[in-house]
């Protein structure tokens, strides 16, 4: 519960445990058995994994798994392709990639279990469950490249999670956001309202905007724009953009 409702918080802690992932991905070991109850917090939001009974090591004979028809993996956070009812002769790191995905999840839901894929139903999308932090839009970005139904879609190994999730740190470390309609832009100047596009013409949000060189002879050049202003103190943003 440290981290519902905290995704900046929650994103910093989760990279301390992709990082140990993509470690263990570079040598083909695959965990199998990520889960809230086998991560620990250690000081400064540090995540160690721990609980490393169902390790998949290639090419290592016996395998934990004996069974032909043995599914391994916490019920609700394995994959569907590991979850077919028979054992994977061959574990990818996306299969922990995935589990993974929905660890996040928990960590800013503030719930235990992510049934299936059901990240951006109303219920449980957490850009629905905490609309006004825009970093929780990051979140979704996250799991919609893990917690997802077929493995192509999936990211390949903790290693591309990890580039991932240091992109983003590195845009909430310098006060960015996504540039997307329909998340919040808090205002920078008053703090207090958020920005929104300024439409005249309900079809087109882009503006053309003259700027003159003071004394020039020439005094015009011409560009496009679109136009943020706070709905409580009336700063002004300019995005140059192309026409439309």
């Amino acid at each position: 519960m440290e981290y519902k409702g905290k995704p900046a918080l929650a994103l910093e802690a989760f990279r301390s445990v992709v990082e140990t992932t993509s470690h263990l991905h570079k040598e083909g070991i695959v965990h199998r058995d990520f889960k809230p109850a086998n991560i620990f917090v250690r000081g400064n939001h540090e995540l160690v994994l721990g609980d490393f009974g169902l390790v998949y090591v290639p090419d290592k004979a016996p395998r934990i798994t004996a069974y032909a028809g043995e599914t391994v993996g916490a019920s609700d956070f394995i994959p569907p392709w590991g979850d077919m009812g028979v054992r994977l002769e061959n574990v990818e790191p996306n299969f922990d990639v995935y589990m993974l995905g929905k660890v996040l999840w928990c960590m800013v839901a503030g719930r235990p279990v992510l049934k299936r894929e059901y990240f951006d139903r109303a219920d449980n999308d957490v850009t629905v469950l905490f609309r006004d932090d825009p970093h929780a839009y990051i979140i979704n970005e996250l799991l919609k490249k893990s917690v997802v139904e077929d493995p192509k879609d999936c990211f390949s190994s903790a290693g591309d999670l990890l580039l991932a999730v240091d992109t983003y740190l590195q845009i909430i470390k310098r006060g960015g956001q996504l540039l997307r309609d329909g998340i919040p832009r808090p205002c920078h100047v008053c703090g207090n309202g958020n920005y929104g596009r300024q439409v005249h013409d309900k079809d087109n949000a882009v503006y053309q905007v003259r700027v003159w060189t003071s004394g020039a002879a020439h005094p015009d050049t011409t560009f496009h724009s679109e136009i943020l202003i706070c709905d409580s103190c009336g700063n002004m943003q300019f995005f140059r953009t192309a026409p439309r």
